[in-house]
């Protein structure tokens, strides 16, 4: 993991709430209303992109409100590689536990529904959508004691395993320099 920049608390969610714009949790009574939040996540104004943060993480701030305050949060490179991408976990989800067998490695969940798609659909669509460059890498958020992992994965974690099934074990390039943008707390 290459650390690019500290960024504050306000960034994370921005970026968070960016990444849930393009995801089926955040269904908007209108596709206009998807473009406009995003336009205030993307104007600049700390006021437009608070209220844009709020439309879009309102059904997830009971997790946003469990991350501390005293994490330093940056702008970091998650390498593509095997040994890098075998050190990020899920949350203890139910869901998660089923994909990954109860190990809640990414990993596992990649392998489980490399082999049983139908185990979970929005993954396995995640998964078609990113073998065909439709799908947006921001707002992954990962949680970490260090910087060289183990890591969790609190934001962009069927995005994660979607990686891992085209990168690890379909053997296929997501980008150019085989890493991935995400962001990192460190406790």
């Amino acid at each position: 993991m290459k650390l690019l920049e500290k960024i504050d608390r306000h960034e994370v969610l921005r970026r968070w709430a960016v990444g849930e714009v393009y995801s089926e949790f955040f269904n908007p009574a209108f596709e206009s209303t998807r473009q406009e939040t995003l336009t205030m996540l993307l104007s600049g104004s700390h006021y437009l992109e608070k209220e844009g943060i709020s439309n879009v993480l309102e059904l997830k701030q009971g997790l946003v409100d469990s991350i501390s305050l005293y994490i330093n949060w940056y702008r970091a490179l998650l390498e593509l590689k095997k040994s890098d991408l075998d050190l990020v976990y899920t949350l203890q989800l139910p869901g998660w536990k089923r994909n990954t067998d109860g190990s809640y490695l990414i990993s596992d969940a990649a392998r489980n529904l490399n082999k049983l798609p139908y185990l979970d659909a929005r993954v396995s669509g995640i998964y078609r959508a990113l073998k065909n460059q439709d799908v947006k890498l921001e707002g992954i958020t990962l949680l970490a004691v260090d910087k060289v992992g183990p890591y969790v994965a609190v934001e962009g974690t069927g995005r994660l395993t979607s990686i891992y099934m085209i990168h690890a074990l379909d053997h296929l390039e997501i980008s150019e320099n085989n890493e991935v943008e995400v962001t990192l707390g460190l406790y």
